[in-house]
């Protein structure tokens, strides 16, 4: 279903020179048409410096050269050749402990790959070879959906995962199938959009509660208080209620908290009422600030379709909606009380007291824990209940797409009627000019399903709700036009205006163009730099480009990846799995805030501040906000953190649950920040394991140097374990440590009737790079990366963003283009804003 070029797997390059291995003359796949330089100038230095380790016995870093077509115009290894040439010249080939190259070798080398690379390079941008299809991702989907209804439901509730690219990006057309399953998918959820969009019958009746008392507590004794403290509930119960459509709930309530206490939290769901656990879902968490003297009204809106509702059973009627003080978590802890030690010795009377007794006696006191400090309180004056919210009948949604009132009083007055319809509908829906032929072929399905209903906006929903399953819908279509009868097109051709649109809105907002960028369309100004430019701006202030932050951060930094991770209670005891949604949203507005304020995106790498909440800024040992709610931090320079190396949601999910994981860090570093990633390990590759009887209660950096004493391990580990040992200063869990226990230690407590005893190991974080680079700890890497990596990680986010703005992997004929942004973006001093600017305004993003 998905039309598309699909470029080979690339060739993970890990050594240098030693690229070219193992080949011999008779043996080489030499080009259809090799040329004299290759043959002459290059195969000599392959076969006497690269075959040995890359040919048909030894193929070091997954690579083979005696197979590779030397013919990068018209061959497939363009692509691993060019991997090549940048290994030699990062020096990263020959690989250190093999003789340099020599002047005249390298040259000969270099000169080949970059003549060579150019004319390939030149006639694939000139060649097309676009993707002329692209699915919608599941978000988009969702989000377009609403936006063309009017309705925000869930849309993408019921739809298969996306798979990622190599690249890491969902919205890659070449990853984007369809399946019927899918299709049936699409069909149910289209319908039942269009039923809450459009309406048929009179206005349905809206159901109104209010409490100020709470419903009595189960296992509660008296009265329920309307003074919320820690593990306190506020209950509101209600016998009737609407079914489906959107409602609304009003809070009414303030705080008592004393000087530098944390904001109370309130929690708010909505479900069943039930003997044992009500089964409910949240509604939303709020930090009530407010002073009890000054109440302030919290209100939510909510679909009701998304939360349980009763069925049949008598015993339990209603909804129940349940105010909360906090979550679960924030319930104190007791702590136990420590038994003093009896002294036994004689008192006047000749009786045996204990020292303790004769303390507290003294000193008045019954018991020897300290005297706790006062709790917050939220206070609940009122609870409201409205649904369904309807603020006009028909709703904004149905008078959008039956757009006429009054109801037509012939056949031919309903056809005409129902064309316009059509016509409207449908030039939103596939986000382009529709044709007459467009309008026929649903005329057609609107003809024929006519007599089975007996109403039109009946009959109208089960019609639209096909034009949402066309391709035209479910794809972004960018069809290449001919030359002639017969002849293909072989050269890119620029985008038609609304398709220019469409590729600019789901980029920035995930979801289908907004009028004005229809109505620029229209009039053909959008292809103007200077609009580009303005229209950017405007998207970028606009609330849905957060759709933007959202997924390309989610997708480039492989956020996924904190639910992958079991954090292991043994080790981290007083782990709260919600942090791992609180670190994904401080890396999510840490991004944005450099978007938002136009800061230098080197911020990325090292920065002063970053977006913290309390229960985050706890877990790093920071003192600062005082609620739930997130707020930019200034950092100060013993804090240990600063840029995207120093969050939570990097360093947790490239651990092991347990304990860091340098190698997982490394790659992480390599791959989504440098665009180098190594080669994936060979299948007979030993694993590290540290329980290993000369590995044991070693740290981390002798059994990684030790391990890298296997030849089967070195040529890759001397390129990987040195970044990740900078980052050995952060546990699991992305907390500053300066020592850990030994790994023997942490093995014989867990054992019983073993010592608990555990030995501290000093953290060595100092680390010698691939190039010889020193880096003392994540401060040191900080330096490097800002230095002689600079140009690398401006490099890779350009790829990064361009390859998430075009919704295809990078080629050759790219190559170009990303020179020419990168080299802009450093002119700009690495202000995102001008890079999404260039980005839009350049060849690739305007033409297919």
């Amino acid at each position: 279903m998905v039309l598309a070029f699909r470029l080979p797997r690339p060739v993970h390059v890990v050594m240098a020179v030693t690229l070219l291995s193992v080949l011999n003359a008779s043996s080489f796949v030499a080009a259809k048409d090799p040329n004299q330089s290759f043959r002459g100038d290059v195969l000599p230095v392959l076969k006497r410096r690269c075959f040995a380790c890359h040919g048909p016995k030894k193929q070091s870093g997954d690579l083979r050269i005696d197979t590779l077509d030397a013919d990068l115009v018209d061959g497939s290894d363009a692509e691993s050749w060019h991997d090549i040439l940048n290994k030699l010249n990062l020096g990263e080939m020959p690989p250190e402990d093999e003789p340099s190259l020599n002047d005249a070798e390298r040259r000969a080398m270099v000169d080949w790959l970059s003549t060579e690379l150019r004319r390939a390079e030149e006639v694939k941008r000139a060649s097309g070879g676009r993707a002329v299809l692209r699915r919608l991702t599941r978000y988009e989907y969702a989000n377009t959906m609403r936006d063309l209804l009017g309705v925000d439901l869930d849309y993408a509730s019921n739809l298969p995962p996306e798979s990622s690219s190599k690249d890491g990006f969902q919205n890659n057309g070449a990853t984007l199938g369809i399946s019927p399953l899918q299709l049936e998918l699409y069909l149910e959820t289209a319908r039942k959009g269009l039923r809450q969009a459009i309406v048929t019958g009179p206005k349905p009746e809206v159901f109104t509660h209010r409490a100020v008392k709470s419903e009595k507590v189960r296992r509660v004794k008296g009265d329920v208080s309307s003074r919320l403290q820690i593990g306190d509930r506020f209950l509101v119960r209600m016998n009737e209620f609407p079914r489906e459509g959107q409602v609304r709930i009003r809070v009414r309530a303030s705080a008592v908290t004393s000087d530098g206490a944390p904001n109370p939290r309130m929690r708010i769901t909505m479900g069943l009422r039930a003997d044992v656990k009500a089964p409910e879902k949240e509604v939303a968490v709020v930090d009530v600030k407010v002073r009890e003297e000054a109440p302030q009204t919290y209100e939510f809106l909510a679909r009701i379709e998304d939360f349980p509702l009763p069925g049949k059973n008598p015993k339990f009627p209603g909804l129940q909606i349940t105010i909360y003080y906090g979550l679960e978590k924030d319930r104190p802890k007791k702590q136990k009380k420590k038994k003093p030690k009896k002294l036994k010795q004689k008192g006047s009377d000749g009786k045996l007291i204990s020292e303790s007794s004769r303390d507290q006696k003294s000193s008045g006191q019954a018991d020897s824990e300290a005297p706790q400090t006062e709790e917050s309180v939220i206070v609940i004056e009122s609870v409201e209940f409205e649904g369904p919210v309807i603020a006009d009948w028909p709703p904004e949604s149905h008078k959008r797409i039956l757009f006429r009132s009054d109801n037509p009083q012939s056949r031919e007055e309903e056809q005409e009627y129902v064309a316009e319809v059509l016509r409207r509908f449908l030039s939103r829906a596939y986000r382009r000019p529709v044709s007459e032929s467009d309008i026929d072929v649903m005329m057609v399905l609107y003809q024929r399903l006519r007599p089975k209903y007996e109403s039109l906006p009946e009959t109208m929903l089960e019609v639209l709700s096909f034009a949402l399953v066309s391709p035209e819908f479910l794809y972004l279509v960018e069809p290449s036009r001919d030359e002639g009868p017969g002849k293909k097109t072989q050269t890119r051709q620029p985008l038609s205006a609304h398709e220019l649109a469409s590729r600019l809105s789901y980029f920035l907002w995930s979801s289908m163009p907004d009028e004005r960028l229809f109505a620029l369309a229209v009039s053909g100004k959008l292809k103007r730099d200077d609009v580009l430019a303005e229209e950017v701006e405007r998207m970028l202030a606009d609330p849905r480009s957060r759709q933007f932050v959202h997924h390309f951060t989610h997708q480039w930094f492989d956020l996924a990846a904190l639910d992958r991770i079991a954090v292991n209670p043994e080790y981290h005891p007083g782990f709260d799995d919600n942090l791992k949604s609180d670190m994904r949203t401080e890396t999510r507005l840490f991004f944005a805030e450099i978007l938002d304020k136009n800061l230098s995106c080197l911020k990325l790498l090292d920065a002063d501040f970053t977006i913290l909440n309390r229960p985050l800024a706890e877990h790093y040992g920071l003192t600062g906000p005082r609620g739930s709610a997130f707020e930019r931090f200034a950092l100060q320079p013993g804090d240990h953190r600063g840029g995207l190396l120093a969050q939570g949601s990097f360093l947790l999910a490239n651990s092991n649950g347990e304990d860091s994981h340098p190698i997982k860090r490394a790659v992480w570093l390599l791959d989504r920040l440098l665009d180098d990633p190594p080669a994936p390990p060979p299948p007979d590759a030993p694993e590290l394991d540290p329980e290993q009887a000369d590995l044991a209660g070693l740290p981390l950096k002798r059994q990684l140097e030790m391990h890298r004493q296997k030849p089967a391990c070195n040529d890759c580990h001397r390129r990987i374990d040195p970044w990740g040992i900078t980052l050995e200063n952060y546990d699991a869990v992305g907390r500053w440590r300066t020592e850990l226990k030994s790994t023997s230690a942490r093995r014989k407590s867990k054992k019983k009737g073993t010592s608990k005893k555990r030995e501290n190991i000093a953290l060595d974080a100092s680390a010698t790079l691939p190039d010889g680079t020193q880096a003392d700890g994540l401060d040191g890497l900080k330096q490097v990366l800002l230095g002689g990596h600079r140009r690398q990680f401006v490099r890779s986010l350009v790829k990064r963003l361009l390859t998430y703005g075009l919704g295809r992997t990078l080629d050759l004929g790219d190559r170009e283009t990303i020179d020419t942004l990168s080299a802009q973006f450093e002119d700009d001093d690495y202000r995102l804003r001008k890079l999404l600017i260039a980005i839009v305004q350049s060849e690739p993003f305007r033409t297919k």
